[in-house]
């Protein structure tokens, strides 16, 4: 055999191992693409996915009034802004010395109510909700969400307010 002949039988039977080679370094560099793409994609999808609203009322079905004391609301007709797990609230007394909470988000567009002495007001579309939180003048659809308030340990405390049983 010739030289010539020699070396066309190498390079015949090199390919064959170059190929596979050529292969096996496409897939692991595909491989390699993929978990690349999904590295750079966890930490946006991390970031757009929704995340579970917290609990406000925490395990022991309470949350502490921040910004208002017993003593702001001691008096009948008194109420105050305040707030609790960074939500808004009004806490007042009514005439007959209860003492009465509603979450401060207006049931209309969501903006803060205050609390006006002989009402409860949204200063972004002028709706007003008597003190027992009944909407009665201007654009809010429905009432404002009652919460219950009770004085423990010299503080205030609000949670869910439970609903009426029927018959």
């Amino acid at each position: 055999m010739t030289e010539s002949k020699k070396e066309e039988k190498k390079q015949a039977s090199d390919e064959p191992k170059n190929e596979k080679r050529r292969k096996f370094l496409l897939a692991a560099a595909g491989g390699v693409g993929v978990a690349w793409v999904g590295a750079a994609a966890y930490p946006v999808y991390k970031y757009l996915a929704p995340q579970p609203v917290p609990d406000p009322f925490g395990e022991d079905g309470k949350a502490l009034v921040d910004k208002i004391s017993p003593a702001d609301v001691a008096r009948p007709g008194t109420g105050k802004n305040g707030g609790y797990a960074s939500r808004g609230i009004i806490v007042l007394r009514n005439g007959d010395g209860d003492l009465k909470a509603f979450d401060s988000k207006c049931t209309h567009a969501g903006c803060n109510v205050e609390f006006q002495g002989d009402k409860i007001h949204c200063n972004c579309h002028g709706g007003n909700y008597d003190l027992t939180g009944k909407n009665i003048s201007g654009p809010p659809p429905k009432p404002l969400t009652e919460l219950k308030v009770f004085e423990q340990d010299g503080a205030l405390y609000v949670s869910r307010l439970e609903p009426e049983k029927k018959g």
